[in-house]
């Protein structure tokens, strides 16, 4: 019974963003009707271009993700003030050595991230295709750069860790040990993002940001790993556009970071457990 409900809540909460992108979508078509009804008429080629234009679809993301911060984020407040006194060492969290880790973690995640999309690329062709047109839409040039770092690498990071691991994956773990909780997390976090490919890495990035919650007992520590995930990815991709090495040399040292990615993150895994270790011990 007890993983039942823990279920049942879990898709409650998933159920929440997926619901509210499609209500906001139903109310840009009631405005867009209430404005002809009216008899302002809206040339058909400027409204497509509005829908299609990546920055109006960032703006409309960012205030999804507001009200997700708002509304969920409250409700997470009240649950840690008043429902959980399980400790959380804030400090830890953000000593060197673990904000090290993270960082470390998240870098070495990006190039599994990049081995994963190869494997995809190679299997689903087509798909893959897709996903980088849709990829285009996150470009640092859709919106002002600073726009568009807070926006996807600031902002939608907190949105999306307050949904998925402070109240999903946080559900689940009432009703499951460690692994199904983090693996059902993943799987929610990876059919939130609607697409076959990022579907799969973020399924995998899922279960590992439940493992640093469950780690850290805290909405921090999964925000600074997924932040510096985020930056990290424009980082790179601005680096190798501005280094200016030949593509073959590029290429080279891309393939030598994809071949150290899984050692990489396999101690850095071990690593953090290691910090938390004592931790656990004593809870």
């Amino acid at each position: 019974m007890k993983k039942l409900k823990s279920i049942g809540f879990a898709v409650i909460y998933l159920l929440i963003p997926i619901l509210l992108q499609f209500i906001v979508g139903i109310e840009l078509q009631i405005q867009i009707i209430l404005m002809q009804w009216r008899g302002k008429e809206i040339p058909i080629d400027a409204l497509e271009q509005m829908l299609s234009n990546y920055g109006f679809n960032l703006i409309l993301i960012s205030m999804i993700n507001l009200i997700l911060i708002a509304g969920m984020g409250s409700w997470y407040y009240f649950i840690r003030k008043r429902r959980d006194v399980s400790p959380v060492d804030y400090r830890k969290i953000l000593s060197p050595k673990t904000v090290g880790c993270l960082a470390a973690l998240a870098f070495f995640a990006q190039f599994v991230c990049s081995i994963v999309m190869a494997v995809m690329a190679f299997v689903f062709p087509d798909v893959f295709k897709e996903y980088q047109k849709l990829m285009e839409g996150v470009d640092i040039n859709v919106l002002p750069a600073w726009a568009t770092l807070f926006i996807v690498a600031v902002w939608a990071p907190l949105a999306e860790e307050i949904v998925f691991r402070a109240m999903i994956f946080r559900t689940l773990r009432r009703g499951f040990v460690f692994w199904p909780a983090a693996v059902l997390s993943g799987i929610a976090f990876g059919v939130y993002h609607m697409n076959l490919i990022q579907g799969v890495y973020a399924s995998l990035m899922g279960i590992l940001l439940a493992y640093i919650y469950e780690k850290t007992n805290s909405l921090l520590g999964v925000y600074l790993f997924h932040l510096s995930f985020n930056l990290m990815n424009y980082g790179i991709s601005y680096i190798q556009q501005q280094a200016g090495l030949p593509e073959l040399l590029q290429g080279f040292i891309t393939l030598l970071l994809m071949a150290a990615a899984g050692p990489g993150l396999a101690v850095c895994i071990y690593l953090l457990s290691r910090i938390y270790r004592k931790q656990e011990i004593e809870n």
